[in-house]
């Protein structure tokens, strides 16, 4: 009997009346314990808000709000707070999440409305993506495992094992991995960097998220990841790109994308079909409804699981929804992924 858990890649619309930029300052303040009291509280009710609209969506295994650029949050704190000697191994103090401790009310909430943990997914950006973005494409492997060694530390301090709140799944996001084609880096070099942030998750669902298959091949030779993400909702052809006989020798099982996320390519094609311009209109809702709709998401998952079955552990959103118009048509497509694997679920018991 299929059981995909629906979860999602993590960002979410900021309201209206804030800018990255502030709240990105503000998470780097809490994490170095220099925030002051007004702003500490306006972010936990930011994040705590954003927290109850994934879990009212139905969402099974929620990222965390993901308010901060994914490589800014991790490698800012790895370069000012580091190891002497050591450069961009983040002390283990400084390796946190904010937005982690921002959500502990809400999941108290729902424990006790429901008597069920939250199971939290935890997103983490990866070693090579830090090193692409903020260093070079010229790879040095010592480099490469010192910031795979502080993504680690952000890892173990991201494990929650509370009576209402559980992590559930660890993903490293690797999203230049395959389509970068400057990328100067010895394969085993990659494949330790990896190994080494994901060790204290051995316990737990790991996955990655990529955005192309194309270097798939190293990923199957790191034991510590299980789980491969695959974006498929925008191009389902990247599915005929994996071989499910080599998922299964190598042990391994996938996250698939299941509603498309690409607001300028969904709101393109719906402008062909029906000739209205919802950058003019703003009627972003009708279009979700006759493009993602539950429906539509369902689909997308029969055909995924006719060609691996068993092998899809979670689905969900392509990518994160931080670039949405606003938070109520992000929630509305968190409302439907989740009811397509919902539904999906109740039709194959």
């Amino acid at each position: 009997m299929p059981n995909v858990i629906s979860d999602d890649i993590g960002s979410f619309p900021l309201p209206e009346d804030i800018e990255k930029a502030e709240i990105q300052d503000i998470a780097f303040n809490i994490a170095c314990k220099k925030a002051s009291e007004q702003d500490s509280e306006k972010f936990a009710r930011i994040v705590s808000e954003i927290m109850q609209k994934k879990i009212d969506s139905g969402i099974l295994c929620p990222n965390y709000p993901q308010v901060q650029e994914m490589t800014e949050q991790f490698f800012r704190l790895s370069e000012n707070f580091h190891d002497a000697g050591e450069p961009w191994v983040v002390k283990s103090e400084f390796a946190r999440i904010p937005e982690i401790d921002a959500i502990d009310s809400v999941a108290k909430e729902n424990f006790d409305l429901t008597g069920k943990a939250l199971e939290l997914r935890v997103c983490v950006t990866g070693p090579l993506e830090l090193y692409l973005k903020k260093i070079g494409s010229h790879v040095q492997g010592d480099l490469l495992r010192n910031l795979g060694r502080s993504i680690s530390r952000f890892v173990e301090n991201s494990i929650i094992r509370k009576e209402y709140i559980k992590t559930k799944v660890i993903c490293i996001d690797e999203p230049s991995l395959g389509l970068n084609p400057n990328i100067i880096m010895d394969d085993e070099d990659l494949i330790k960097s990896l190994e080494i942030s994901v060790k204290p998750a051995k316990n737990l669902d790991v996955q990655i998220h990529l955005h192309s298959t194309r270097e798939i091949g190293k990923i199957y030779q790191t034991e510590g990841i299980k789980i491969i993400g695959i974006e498929s909702a925008e191009n389902p052809d990247v599915l005929g790109e994996i071989d499910k006989r080599e998922l299964e020798s190598y042990d391994k099982f996938l996250r698939i994308g299941i509603s498309r996320t690409n607001i300028s390519g969904i709101a393109a094609d719906f402008n062909e079909k029906s000739g209205i311009d919802v950058w003019k209109t703003r009627n972003f809702s009708e279009m979700i409804d006759k493009t993602e709709n539950s429906e539509n998401i369902e689909k997308r998952l029969e055909n995924a699981w006719r060609l691996f079955n068993e092998n899809i552990k979670y689905a969900g959103p392509d990518c994160g929804l931080g670039s949405w118009p606003d938070q109520d048509l992000a929630f509305r497509l968190l409302k439907n992924t989740a009811e397509a694997v919902d539904g999906f679920n109740r039709e194959k018991q």
